[in-house]
């Protein structure tokens, strides 16, 4: 039994986790359990009523309030730091790939086995894609968001599909990115303004509508010469609603990666505010390739995308 027993990231970063080791359990008929999922279980179908957050699935429901769900991790902390049982710590000094840990091999029925320090974010993962890509439909609808969020962005799309023929979703990622990096990909609102007028050109014949979602507050005066529509400001339907769209816009950001995964849906993984945007820049998630540049000064390291 697998056992995800540290914090990584913010919602984009877990979901990216999660489903890795799913996509790993489904390949080797393990289960896995997700106690650091605690903050977003709440909003997925599969998980809201299942305290363990477990895959697969259990046969019966959990109902798991809040505060149960952060005893649960406690006592997983407690467990991780107790040196009872085997934990592996996955470095971010190279990429990850399951063969780099024998794992198959290490594991033993009803054996405990709890990871910490795995970051998903950018190509960390890229080994193994292919395995995401294979096993997407269960991982889809294992990270299925509960129907009153689904009617939401539903009613939402349904709007912009009436008024437009191609729906660009923008990711506006301010907030923690000021200083994130070193505000490596901080790009300012009109910046992103004038690759969405870049993108727009793409599409000469057809009448393109942007859906705008950020973690900071924008105004329209920013975007009066383009038709856009703000997202609902919702962490779910916002996300889920990117997936929707015809292609994706943001900066590198594991919450456009899931968008682009989810959706199946090409992403433009914004670097370079000043470079000329084809269409070919768009990309889809398991069409993802990538070069990785360590550094001792982690703030440094970055991934190269070769597509």
């Amino acid at each position: 039994m697998l056992i995800i027993s540290a914090k990584s990231g913010q919602l984009g970063n877990r979901l990216l986790l999660f489903a890795n080791f799913i996509a790993f359990a489904r390949e080797n008929n393990f289960t896995v359990l997700n106690p650091a999922f605690e903050e977003y279980a709440e909003f997925f179908q599969s998980t809201a009523r299942d305290l363990f957050c477990c895959y697969p699935p259990l046969f019966f429901s959990f109902p798991a309030p809040q505060r149960w769900r952060q005893y649960y991790y406690k006592f997983n902390r407690y467990l991780v730091e107790s040196g009872r049982f085997q934990v592996i710590n996955i470095q971010r000094n190279r990429p990850f790939n399951w063969s780099n840990l024998d794992l198959v091999e290490k594991l033993q029925p009803r054996k405990l086995i709890f990871f910490q320090g795995w970051l998903f974010r950018d190509g960390w993962f890229i080994a193994e894609v292919d395995k995401l890509y294979k096993h997407r439909e269960a991982i889809r609808a294992y990270f299925r968001p509960l129907k009153k969020y689904q009617e939401n962005i539903f009613k939402l799309i349904s709007r912009l599909r009436q008024e437009a023929d191609i729906i660009i979703g923008v990711h506006i990622r301010h907030g923690d990115y000021r200083h994130h990096q070193n505000g490596k990909y901080f790009f300012e609102t009109e910046q992103y303004v004038k690759v969405m007028q870049s993108a727009q050109t793409l599409f000469p014949n057809q009448k393109v509508a942007f859906l705008i979602c950020s973690n900071a507050a924008q105004t329209q005066q920013h975007f009066q010469h383009l038709s856009c529509t703000f997202g609902n400001n919702h962490i779910i339907e916002d996300l889920y609603s990117l997936a929707e769209c015809d292609y994706i816009i943001g900066p590198p950001s594991s919450y456009t990666m899931w968008a682009s995964f989810y959706g199946e849906r090409p992403l433009y993984m914004l670097r370079k505010v000043e470079q000329t945007l084809d269409i070919k820049n768009f990309v889809h998630f398991y069409q993802w390739k990538g070069v990785f540049h360590y550094h001792e000064d982690w703030s440094k390291t970055y991934w190269e995308w070769t597509h």
